[in-house]
């Protein structure tokens, strides 16, 4: 993998290969019976694929899993897990497929227009599922980018990442020194893959020049509204960077929020060992100088759940995918206190619960540790006006 640091912004990509990817699942039947005649076979064809991804994979399965009706419960359940414990991989559902899993340890995302309710409701708020709020016939994958509309998602590229905070953007709107970057990484990678390529050291999935893109990923939205700043303004400058990004490097944009800590935090190091006119946003010390990923509020923090899930109203027409909201709470959420909780924040993000039972996602930072999971506010129910105790954990 290749870090590079440029003012203003941190660009991440392969040396031989394209940084992420994404596919539709009807490629894992390709040269084989069928996925249940050997699923051993389909599971190693997407590690190979994910170990050959820095960035990570997005495994969109957009057909109805009938194959596996006719394996033990076991089977089933044991090969789900197996496919989300890949290092890299993430797994997108629709509500339909949903319907047919087992209960287990995988994770995954459902794509679906409204919040789910039932029994798929309350495996999301277990934190089992992450929601995405689906909005059209592509596949928005949180943290990667948009799939190509059509029944089926063909596979798509990303020749790398590039993060940068919001209150450096004003800096970087001339794209001038991003375009520098991306094109002498993207034609790295491109020597590198054709050589890979050459010595069929690929995986057996298309590989399609045209449908490699690039993704641009925001940081500190805690901190520019902590600096004064105004969404409408930044949101211009966005639309504007991206529309020049893609006519300079003729490539696709995907535009979405830093998921991050470990980018978010060499921001802020860049920005105050090199004196940079935005470090002035940083929080002062001892409080670690490191931007927060994504546009809300750190969710290593106990601050309200608002303030952790609010965005910035226009950003569907502004990002191509939605941003991240990681909240953690001290117990898994009623469903009437989400119902409430997602009435006040609209337009919604891509939302996974974070329960006291499930361990929050590495790596951990020691200068920025998450705060215990009694620390973070519960959401209210409006049903029964019942609210935890201040002595309640003393009992």
């Amino acid at each position: 993998m290749i870090t590079q640091e440029g003012r203003g912004f941190v660009l991440r990509a392969a040396q031989d290969s394209p940084w992420a990817g994404w596919a539709g699942s009807r490629f894992l039947e390709e040269g084989l019976a069928s996925v249940h005649a050997a699923p051993g076979r389909a599971l190693a064809r997407l590690m190979n694929l994910a170990a050959l991804l820095p960035g990570g994979f997005g495994l969109v399965w957009d057909h109805p899993p009938a194959w596996m009706q006719a394996l033990p419960p076991e089977s089933r359940q044991g090969w789900w897990e197996a496919i989300t414990a890949i290092p890299g991989l993430s797994l997108h559902l629709g509500p339909e497929a949903v319907q047919h899993l087992p209960g287990g340890a995988f994770r995954g995302w459902v794509h679906a227009p409204e919040m789910p309710d039932g029994n798929l409701g309350e495996h999301w708020r277990q934190g089992v599922l992450g929601w995405v709020p689906a909005t059209g016939k592509t596949w928005q994958l949180p943290d990667l980018g948009v799939t190509a509309p059509g029944e089926e998602a063909p596979p798509g590229w990303l020749w790398g990442e590039v993060s940068l905070p919001l209150v450096a953007l004003p800096a970087l709107a001339s794209g001038e020194a991003l375009v520098a970057a991306m094109s002498e990484a993207q034609g790295l990678a491109e020597r590198g893959l054709a050589q890979r390529l050459s010595s069929g050291a690929w995986v057996d999935l298309p590989f399609s020049r045209r449908a490699v893109g690039w993704r641009v990923a925001l940081a500190g939205g805690a901190e520019f509204l902590r600096a004064g700043g105004a969404w409408p303004q930044a949101l211009g400058q966005l639309r504007a960077l991206k529309a020049l990004l893609q006519e300079r490097l003729r490539t696709p944009i995907h535009l979405g929020a830093c998921g991050s800590f470990q980018v978010a935090a060499l921001l802020g190091r860049q920005a105050l060992r090199e004196g940079l006119p935005w470090r002035a946003s940083l929080p002062l010390p001892p409080a670690p100088g490191a931007f927060t990923p994504g546009l809300a509020a750190d969710p290593r923090d106990p601050v309200p759940l608002e303030a952790r899930a609010m965005q910035p109203a226009a950003w569907p027409s502004t990002f191509d995918h939605p941003p991240v909201a990681l909240l953690r709470v001290p117990a898994v959420p009623s469903e009437a206190g989400v119902q409430a909780l997602l009435g006040q924040i609209q337009p919604p993000p891509a939302w996974r619960w974070l329960p006291p039972d499930l361990a929050p996602p590495g790596p951990f930072d020691p200068d920025r540790p998450w705060a215990s999971a009694t620390a973070f506010p519960f959401p209210a129910d409006p049903g029964n006006g019942v609210q935890r105790g201040l002595f309640e954990d003393f009992g």
